[in-house]
């Protein structure tokens, strides 16, 4: 594997990869990351896709490559910790020799191990090879060859994030989407506490459609457009721009 990337841009994608931000944990929120190990596939000459995983959710997205003569296609794990602690804001070169990552400036070497493989990695390949989704709400949005999720919803994407900004607040990181045939609502409640937000839509096919769920992923989105594409009490995808989010739906114990 060698390509050439811009260092700013890929932390910011590794770092949405990451998911970090609150997740629920009993009747409160916590703030983590989905798992510390991302992967990294350079597959052609222009794409590098980033991904990262456990046996609930599966987040992926993709930069554009800066041009390299002698780029070479691969795929490795990473601990992003180790990572993110050498990563130059400008552009840099990364390449495999010998079972060590190499990152190169103008002025530094740094090599770094990589993961034998990512701990979620037998999922994550599941995953990806059933997952089928789109920028067009009329495609078809699959999670496996029996499951397809036939309530999709486009909205703005700044309204996306206000919304679930505002239901925040309420402190369990626990999120309500009830689509009603005419209106998608987010909500959040605690004991006594509840905030509901009325989102306009931009597009929208299917039947009227509840779910809840468990991610901080609307601090990482980057289309104008979002759409969300969900059953009752079904697994929740997102597509963003070039991000890609499959959530498992939250399940009362």
């Amino acid at each position: 594997m060698k390509c050439k990337v811009n260092g700013k841009l890929l932390k910011e994608k590794i770092e949405s990869v990451l998911l970090k931000g609150k997740w629920n944990n009993g009747g409160s929120s916590k703030n983590t990351i989905l798992c510390p190990s991302v992967i990294i596939s350079v597959q052609n000459e222009n794409i590098c896709k980033l991904s990262n995983g456990n046996p609930s959710t599966y987040v992926s997205n993709t930069l554009e490559l800066i041009e390299l003569e002698d780029c070479e296609t691969g795929r490795v794990a990473v601990d992003s910790e180790i990572l993110l602690k050498y990563l130059p804001k400008e552009d840099c070169i990364f390449q495999l020799k010998n079972n060590i990552l190499q990152l190169l400036t103008n002025r530094k070497t740094v090599k770094v191990p990589i993961l034998e493989r990512h701990e979620n990695n037998d999922s994550m390949l599941f995953v990806e090879k059933n997952l089928k989704l789109s920028r067009n709400i009329n495609d078809e949005f699959s999670i496996s060859s029996k499951t397809k999720l036939e309530t999709k919803i486009k909205v703005s994407t700044d309204e996306l994030i206000n919304a679930f900004t505002d239901c925040e607040a309420v402190g369990n990181s626990v999120f309500k989407l009830d689509y009603n045939g005419d209106d998608l609502i987010i909500s959040s409640s605690k004991n006594n506490e509840n905030v509901s937000v009325n989102i306009d839509i931009a597009e929208a096919v299917g039947e009227k459609a509840t779910m809840e769920f468990s991610c901080p992923f609307y601090k990482h989105l980057e289309g104008r457009l979002t759409i969300l594409a969900f059953n009752d009490e079904s697994p929740l995808a997102v597509v963003s721009g070039n991000y890609r989010l499959l959530r498992a739906p939250r399940v009362e114990n």
